[in-house]
């Protein structure tokens, strides 16, 4: 929770779709400041931490700050279904309806169709079997994004997670498939967000995924830090998380 003398205020998009740095915002104020005006254009990045740790609301905050900027956002969701994920930034106040009607949010759901094998592609909901199904779900992410690039110089992605690909699959099918997502949307100048468990997974895996990262954000317990990117590996930053989402102590 916030310290009793700080309430930072919500995040407010500057109404540009980078920094004036040439940057991409992240939604989190102080680590955009942190970052020199934020994330590196066409960047990859992965956050890494336990569960519950903030990862999620992180990638959250960076989608929704692309909209408010006009820089649609594609999630993939391999954990979680997409009517309880909305229902998560709706408790968080970001509201994805607006979002929905222009098509500038677009979504792969990996999950759903689990529990309800009946599911059909509606709106901007595309539905693969499983998040075993790493050929459809290729196909649906060149499908969104080849119809993002038609109308829109830039975009953003947040992949939830990659941990239920490497339990799903065996390691190299997994990071063959993460070697075309990643240089795929490298290509296209999007920037993204992948998120990936602390403890579930074999640390040369870890150490596969990280190379095929242009920068990492590590949680843990209550701190981060950034690895790539120009930062400093050894200097951590403490962060806490309220009712707007997550703040980093400044």
């Amino acid at each position: 929770m916030a310290p009793p003398d700080s309430n930072p205020p919500a995040y407010s998009a500057p109404g540009s779709m980078l920094a004036a740095s040439g940057r991409v915002h992240t939604g989190v104020p102080g680590l955009d400041q942190i970052l020199g005006g934020g994330l590196p254009s066409r960047a990859n990045i992965l956050l890494y931490g336990e569960p519950l740790c903030g990862k999620k609301i992180m990638a959250m905050q960076y989608i929704y700050a692309g909209l408010q900027e006009e820089s649609p956002g594609i999630f993939v969701l391999t954990d979680f279904g997409y009517v309880d994920w909305k229902a998560k930034m709706a408790a968080m106040g970001l509201d994805l309806a607006p979002f929905e009607q222009s098509g500038m949010i677009q979504i792969i759901d990996c999950y759903s169709r689990q529990l309800e094998p009946a599911l059909q592609d509606q709106g901007v909901v595309s539905y693969a079997t499983s998040p075993a199904a790493l050929s459809s779900i290729s196909m649906h992410i060149a499908r969104v994004q080849d119809q993002l690039v038609k109308s829109f110089p830039t975009h953003r992605l947040a992949f939830h997670s990659l941990s239920s690909l490497l339990k799903e699959t065996d390691s190299p099918t997994a990071f063959r498939f993460m070697q075309f997502v990643v240089g795929k949307f490298r290509r296209e100048g999007a920037t993204a967000m992948y998120l990936m468990e602390k403890g579930m997974h074999d640390e040369k895996d870890v150490k596969m995924v990280e190379h095929l990262m242009d920068g990492v954000i590590e949680f843990d317990n209550g701190k981060l830090r950034l690895k790539g990117m120009g930062m400093a590996a050894d200097t951590w930053y403490h962060y806490y998380i309220n009712d707007q989402g997550l703040m980093i102590r400044m």
